[in-house]
């Protein structure tokens, strides 16, 4: 029976414990927080928390990270394939910065790092991709933030953006610094996931266009007169070798089934040889996330998964496709 270790009982990392403690399939041998008031609220029994990092490790057969962060993260994440455990991480911010280096050590100790839960909560984004990527994958773009997409919507109301953002806390939508959402930074690490997936090389957030999500008035009411809504989009085209990638607010016809993508579902369409594939799914919250992180250890112990590789980072200038404009606000038209 495999041997599990939590680090970080966070939103994730709690959830995932609590959702897998009973499992028959594997055993959570060891945990280890920060704070010990989460082993409290979690009821986790003193004989599973781990005194140290190495502990912890030495104890299991696989590690999973949901402390969040890149560098103690990062460092966790590469101790533990040194010593020949695989991973399983949500870690969005790690993958995006430092993947390459993290697969391609993982590939050379003959370990496995899945991170299904960075991109689409419980939406299985990375796994649809990945099996449409054995055609020719052409565009890739939807919804992958549920706090931009809940404030566009209260702005199209009528709302400011600060009192938006705002019921989204209260609402349990958005973070106390909801600044990498609204900024769109969160989604371009989901997106450059995404890219990685499919090219084998992952964009560097810098060299991305990104938007954040602060239109006027102008743009919001010229939407309307379109009869189209304003949606929080990534965007992801591979067409004739050149690769096109934006992240922002998009205006799209209110006809489009991502018109119809609200709270915490996300979307994502995918286009190629196989056809045009649109799948949705609650992209946030804790049992969700929990629940990819789960089916990433069923995938290891079940011995079902591939290894993701990634070779290198796009080193090309990265363009915006040619969307229509009114003043700031871009233009789109889906396939669907």
């Amino acid at each position: 029976m495999k041997k599990i270790g939590v680090v970080g009982l966070g939103t994730v990392g709690g959830g995932f414990y609590d959702l897998a403690i009973d499992r028959k399939e594997f055993q959570i041998s060891k945990v280890l927080n920060r704070s010990q008031s989460k082993y409290h609220l979690h009821n986790v029994p003193t004989s599973k928390i781990a005194s140290s990092v190495e502990e912890l490790i030495d104890d299991v057969d696989i590690v999973i990270e949901t402390v969040g962060g890149t560098d103690f993260a990062y460092e966790l994440i590469m101790e533990s394939l040194e010593k020949g455990k695989d991973v399983v991480t949500a870690n969005k911010a790690l993958i995006a910065s430092k993947g390459v280096e993290i697969l391609k050590f993982a590939k050379e100790r003959g370990r496995k790092v899945l991170f299904s839960a960075s991109v689409g909560g419980g939406m299985p984004a990375l796994r649809n991709v990945r099996y449409h990527s054995f055609g020719k994958i052409k565009r890739v773009y939807g919804i992958l933030n549920a706090t931009s997409n809940f404030v566009l919507f209260k702005m199209s109301r009528g709302m400011s953006m600060e009192k938006a953002i705002e019921i989204a806390q209260q609402e349990g939508y958005a973070e106390q610094d909801p600044t990498d959402d609204i900024m769109g930074m969160d989604a371009a690490r989901k997106i450059s996931i995404i890219c990685g997936m499919i090219t084998g090389k992952l964009p560097q957030i810098e060299k991305m266009p990104i938007k954040p999500i602060n239109l006027g008035a102008d743009e919001l009411a010229y939407a309307k007169r379109l009869e189209s809504v304003i949606k929080p989009m990534v965007y992801l085209s591979l067409e004739e070798k050149k690769m096109k990638i934006f992240v922002g607010p998009l205006a799209i016809p209110s006809y489009s089934r991502i018109a119809e993508i609200d709270g915490t579902e996300n979307c994502l369409v995918i286009e190629g040889e196989s056809g045009t594939n649109f799948i949705s799914g609650v992209g946030a919250g804790k049992n969700p996330t929990a629940f990819a992180v789960l089916a990433d250890v069923f995938s290891i112990i079940n011995e079902e998964t591939y290894r993701f590789e990634f070779n290198g980072y796009v080193s090309d200038k990265l363009n915006e496709p040619p969307f229509g404009e009114f003043k700031s606000l871009k233009i789109f038209r889906p396939s669907i």
